[in-house]
């Protein structure tokens, strides 16, 4: 990266400083990663192709585990695992069979924390099904959801309450949906959330405002009563970003310790945002992935020195450990904690 083009987007000579994230460990795998779960103490991650990939603690590789097809989704608590291959719903254990269920179209499954129940949910034409099975996969509560942009992708989130999931429906440009769906006892209920495109909505802890995160802002609203309590503006984040288009909002937005969040940016940086002000704090890394330039990362953009990380996503474990991913395949572990930024005097005004 030239110094011109650092003065002319930093307004000064040099790079700026960013803070660096401590590694505990690092694992270039032999596939893609396209999705990551945790399991049990360590983590599960799956290729585009159907291989699974069984980590410990410290990412060391316990076994790799073919399951036949592209995986729609997997999920796992304690030594309960569900995953959906070719049209179907597994549960048992990877590899060594187990009972199975039609589950077609557009597709995904979470277990409730307590393993005792499975959420599952699939998509077809203008409406989403949302079930709640038992262990051995017997459907004993549904709700219908409309999918107003027809054939989409349907996700399972976490919400705090154990009887609850955020049912997400994601149809790329044409939009996104959040749906918020309760289990009584007696039958599931759905009410639409206040995060229209953007990405499944993240509720707090107590569950008294949700996070909604689009490609314009990110927003705090109140819950219930759904009042916008306050806006950051990615013009606020990048202004020069967001002004010739050289990077976006991205997919990636992760709690923190001490009241902040993470969000990633379309081109693999992570910046931490104080959830007291809804502002940008700082800027990280993770050591051994600096901010580089499109052209180093991406040798066919040549032409494009808009800065760039190789950052893909982070799955957090309940062990306050977390993995990221990198260039597709490269997996780091770190500390969750050290995601945060030290909180100032300034930062509690």
């Amino acid at each position: 990266m030239s110094a011109a083009h650092l003065v002319g987007r930093y307004g000064f000579p040099m790079e700026p400083l960013r803070r660096a994230v401590d590694v505990a460990a690092t694992l270039t795998l032999d596939h893609d990663a396209y999705f990551g779960r945790t399991a049990g103490d360590g983590f599960a991650v799956m290729s585009h192709t159907g291989l699974l990939t069984m980590l410990d603690q410290r990412l060391r590789v316990e076994r790799t585990i073919d399951l036949g097809g592209p995986v729609g989704d997997l999920s796992v608590v304690d030594d309960r695992w569900a995953w959906i291959v070719a049209d179907r719903l597994w549960v048992g254990e990877p590899g060594a069979g187990g009972g199975s269920a039609p589950l077609p179209g557009e597709s995904a499954c979470r277990w409730a924390p307590t393993g005792q129940a499975l959420w599952s949910a699939y998509g077809t034409d203008d409406k989403v099904q949302v079930e709640l099975r038992t262990p051995d996969l017997e459907a004993t509560r549904t709700i219908t959801v409309p999918d107003e942009f027809g054939g989409s992708m349907v996700r399972l989130r976490h919400h705090p309450h154990a009887d609850t999931v955020v049912l997400w429906i994601a149809a790329g440009q044409d939009g996104q949906q959040s749906w918020l769906v309760r289990d009584d006892g007696e039958a599931l209920t759905a009410e639409h959330l206040p995060a229209d495109d953007c990405l499944p909505a993240m509720f707090a802890p107590d569950t008294t405002w949700l996070l909604a995160a689009g490609d314009d802002d990110l927003k705090k609203i109140s819950w219930p009563d759904r009042v916008e309590q306050a806006v950051l503006t990615w013009a606020e984040v990048d202004p020069e970003a967001a002004a010739d288009g050289s990077d976006t909002p991205g997919g990636c937005l992760m709690a923190l310790p001490d009241g902040f969040v993470s969000w990633s940016t379309g081109n693999g940086r992570l910046r931490t945002i104080d959830l007291a002000t809804l502002s940008v704090v700082d800027e990280f890394t993770l050591a051994g992935h600096p901010i580089r330039t499109v052209a180093d990362l991406y040798p066919t953009l040549a032409d494009d020195l808009s800065p760039c990380g190789d950052f893909e996503y982070a799955v957090p474990h309940p062990s306050g450990l977390v993995m990221s991913v990198h260039n597709k395949r490269t997996l780091v572990l770190s500390s969750l904690r050290d995601w945060s930024p030290a909180r100032t005097e300034a930062h509690e005004r």
